[in-house]
């Protein structure tokens, strides 16, 4: 089982790159962490949620932060609207990404020490 995993629901059958970009992260990602960093912790699983002209999922927001702990993994929802990948370049949306992806790394760790689990962050 690989140390993170990052889904993807796109919401039309335009993402602006994002599903490309996703790849490209998860490589990186895959790559460049040889442990999870927390004994209680499998997998970190990142979901994104791209808006498209068939479904829309809200507000741009980090959403559903949950905790399996018997299931060992630690998953967010990262919503993007249409609004927000649209009007970007692939650069730009790569940028934007590798923030998001900052930002719900930062939300697991809270989570993890609110739980009064030992992580090195």
């Amino acid at each position: 089982m690989d140390i993170v995993s990052i889904g993807a629901q796109c919401g039309g059958p335009k993402d602006g790159g994002i599903g490309d970009i996703k790849v490209d992260l998860y490589k990186a990602l895959r790559d460049s962490c040889s442990s999870t960093y927390c004994e209680a912790i499998d997998q970190y699983a990142p979901v994104l949620r791209i808006d498209g002209s068939i479904q829309k999922f809200g507000d741009e927001d980090i959403t559903r932060l949950r905790f399996a702990k018997k299931q060992r993994y630690i998953t967010a929802d990262i919503q993007i609207p249409e609004s927000v990948w649209q009007p970007k370049s692939k650069n730009q949306i790569r940028d934007y990404l590798a923030l998001k992806i900052r930002e719900v790394i930062e939300l697991f760790v809270a989570r993890l020490k609110k739980d009064k689990l030992q992580i090195n962050e």
